[in-house]
């Protein structure tokens, strides 16, 4: 079986949430676990610059404790008869956030030039928005077996198929945020299975591009390697 060289970084947090990106208005829903786009996100902070598709391949696991909702207050905007943004007339506002608590997220990636990056990084990692801070608990260079079959954790799988539990979102690749001024772009957009993160638990699992990690004592053990649908060169 083929055998490539690899990084596992392990990261924490108190608190997550990733918020759909298709969602804008309402209560604040998360998806159960970060998109690759937002995982990209991540690895970019770390890195001080934009860390690209084309760059490395990524897998994960993403576990968490449970998950709430917590109330939050927002500063509210309205536009005045000149056409300038000012503070809303009737003050603040309450919204909904959906929060997962506890996350632990374990990220692999092919790159291994990328593991000065996570040992001295140059921006904090949050596991969504800013308040949601990560830490890093190890980065280990390892390699990765590839296999047939195993059992898999919590991930976000494309193309979803019957046998696996979870919930089904369309999300983008990644979001290009590098031209000023303009909103930002995202890449190609697919279906993804994200499974249950507040369960733990392993499926077993038939489909290509899987891999055990060398550090894992289970023998069974393997995680999804993601395959770029597109690349933002």
């Amino acid at each position: 079986m083929n055998t490539i060289p690899a990084l596992h970084v392990q990261f924490e947090g108190l608190t997550s949430s990733f918020r759909h990106p298709l969602t804008i208005s309402g209560g604040q829903i998360s998806t159960p676990m970060p998109a690759y786009s937002n995982i990209l996100g991540m690895i970019s902070a770390c890195a001080g610059h934009v860390v690209k598709p084309k760059d490395t391949k990524i897998g994960f696991e993403f576990h968490c404790k449970s998950y709430d909702h917590e109330i939050e207050r927002s500063d509210r905007l309205m536009v005045d008869k000149k056409g300038h943004l000012k503070s809303h007339s009737e003050g603040q506002g309450i919204y909904s956030r959906q929060v997962y608590w506890k996350p632990r997220l374990d990220l692999y990636l092919t790159n291994t030039n990328l593991k000065n990056i996570f040992e001295t990084p140059i921006s904090t990692p949050c596991l969504g928005r800013s308040q949601d801070i990560a830490w890093i608990k190890f980065v280990r260079e390892i390699e990765l077996q590839q296999k047939k079959n195993g059992k898999i954790g919590p991930t976000l799988l494309p193309n979803p198929k019957p046998g696996l539990p979870g919930l089904v979102f369309r999300l983008p690749e990644w979001i290009d945020n590098s031209k000023k001024g303009y909103t930002r772009k995202p890449g190609a957009f697919g279906m993804y299975q994200a499974m249950p993160s507040t369960i733990d638990q392993r499926y077993s699992i038939e489909r290509d591009n899987l891999y055990h990690p060398s550090d894992s004592d289970d023998a069974d053990h393997v995680i999804f390697l993601y395959q770029w649908l597109s690349t933002n060169d």
